[in-house]
């Protein structure tokens, strides 16, 4: 994903402020989205997960509060350092490009992938996916939570995949040089996910207080 190089920069940059953003709980919406990913996970009968783009680690301690075998993988030095300050569990260093490239990782193979808001790209996503695919178990799954496709709408812009400038603006918080991210519609994501070899056994709209659409999680079968 020639595009990551720019997100890698960006969090790089910003981690340390992040991590002051999620200590302090001040992202409303996460009330929201955490609960509904964190449910999602729990109604999975499988016991080892790979939580990729891990960040702080969040996720993976709640799956590993679960009592399953959890493992963080992220590419930000920053983010995993923070992760195991934070409690005991199992993080590395690896990025989209090493998955991509075929590296093999850590403690392969796992039953279920998580990708939890970290999938930014347009032209590598569907290649990431496919080679993600293969560190899965027989019958493994993904779970994808990303901005929900209404998010154009409620932007004003057309409805149509697109680049999206700065992945930081209307976060609380001082973040500087933000990333672009790739915003897709529900269509695109079909077929980026028919590309990579998976099928969609799931779908959940996750709404805030007023009912409003903010994400959406995909479960994905191999």
């Amino acid at each position: 994903m020639g595009e990551n190089k720019e997100v890698i920069t960006s969090w790089n940059e910003n981690a340390e402020e992040w991590i002051r953003v999620i200590d302090e709980s001040k992202i409303q919406s996460r009330q929201f989205t955490n609960a509904a990913i964190v449910q999602t996970l729990r109604d999975i009968n499988a016991s080892k997960f790979l939580d990729v783009g891990c960040g702080e680690g969040w996720l993976t301690r709640e799956i590993s509060g679960m009592g399953k075998t959890a493992i963080g993988i992220d590419a930000i030095p920053a983010l995993l350092e923070n992760a195991r300050k934070k409690g005991p569990g199992t993080y590395y260093c690896m990025s989209y490009e090493e998955i991509i490239a075929k590296k093999p990782v850590p403690e392969m193979p796992f039953d279920v992938l998580v990708f939890n808001f970290c999938l930014y790209g347009k032209d590598g996503l569907a290649l990431l996916l496919s080679q993600s695919r293969k560190i899965l178990e027989k019958n493994g799954k993904m779970v994808i939570q990303t901005l929900h496709p209404f998010y154009l709408l409620q932007q004003g812009l057309e409805y149509k995949s697109q680049w999206i400038d700065n992945a930081w603006k209307g976060l609380p918080g001082n973040f500087t040089n933000g990333h672009s991210w790739y915003a897709r519609t529900l269509e695109d994501w079909m077929l980026v996910i028919n590309r990579c070899g998976m099928k969609v056994i799931g779908l959940t709209e996750v709404t805030d207080q007023n009912k409003k659409p903010i994400s959406m999680i995909l479960t994905l079968q191999k």
